[in-house]
């Protein structure tokens, strides 16, 4: 049973009157997760990141937005604030369920969640938590959200999306898949 306070009737606040305070000044506020990851892409087109950025498409909970960016494809980022994640559905296309290209792939992207990875570099735990899943269309690469960070998780999906373009890809024997799936052009030098 909790102490009296001395000129209160009832219980004690928990945690104390420091405690009360906290919870008085905070409000709950709604945050609309399309609205803040809207400005982050948007970021990336004014410094020229993307091509280009279309309009935001809501479609029930989830907002999708296409952007225009490797290799001159359509990429199709979206926002779901009911299981908290941002994603791309198919970040690279076509990768056979159990290829060793996927074992590759999974080998590379975990290293994003590494501590041995700089803090810069890496997804933090305490902020969003990575998944990669093979699906028919195409590999997803998804982060959940944690404790509302909505604009950390879609900057570190976008880096670790342009690491699997600008380093696995590249540096791997995939030089077939690049052009059969990505429509590279086989007498182009591409770094």
């Amino acid at each position: 049973m909790r102490k009296r306070r001395p000129g209160r009737s009832g219980p004690a606040p928990r945690g104390g009157p420091e405690r009360s305070a906290r919870r008085a000044g905070r409000s709950r506020r709604r945050v609309d997760p399309a609205g803040v990851v809207e400005p982050v892409l948007r970021g990336y087109v004014e410094r020229g990141v993307f091509r280009s950025l279309g309009a935001a498409v809501p479609r029930g909970a989830q907002t999708s937005f296409t952007l225009v960016w490797h290799h001159g494809r359509s990429f199709r980022l979206v926002v779901d604030p009911t299981v908290r994640t941002v994603s791309f559905p198919a970040v690279v296309p076509a990768i056979p369920a159990r290829s060793p290209m996927l074992g590759e792939l999974r080998r590379f992207t975990r290293q994003f969640t590494s501590a041995g990875l700089p803090p810069h570099r890496r997804v933090d735990p305490a902020k969003g938590r990575m998944r990669l899943t093979p699906r028919p269309a195409g590999v997803s690469l998804s982060l959940t959200v944690v404790r509302g960070e909505w604009e950390y998780c879609a900057r570190r999906l976008v880096h670790i999306a342009h690491e699997i373009y600008m380093v696995f890809l590249p540096d791997g024997p995939y030089q077939e898949y690049r052009v059969e799936k990505l429509g590279l052009d086989p007498d182009a030098v591409w770094t």
